[in-house]
């Protein structure tokens, strides 16, 4: 067994939209990485963990964009109005 597959870990990538590539981009270290989606693949420690950090950030800018279409829908109290 290579070092490589010994130090890799396993990654479920899901499906995208339709309209989405079949595998997701990684770049880490000046290394390129193209893991499919739909699957479980193994790879680098440092690509699972960047691929997991991107779906955090994702998670909160859908948390950020529904708070700001909700607050959108409120009407704007006298309290913000400046005269």
């Amino acid at each position: 067994m290579t070092k490589d597959i010994k130090e890799s870990v396993e990654i479920y990538v899901p499906k995208g939209y339709i309209n989405e590539e079949e595998t997701l981009f990684v770049s880490v270290g000046g290394r390129n990485y193209f893991v499919p989606r739909g699957k479980t693949s193994r790879v680098p420690p440092q690509v699972a963990r960047e691929i997991l950090r991107a779906r955090r950030a994702e998670e909160k800018l859908d948390v950020s964009r529904e708070r700001l279409i909700e607050d959108s829908a409120k009407p704007l109290g006298m309290e913000n109005v400046v005269l």
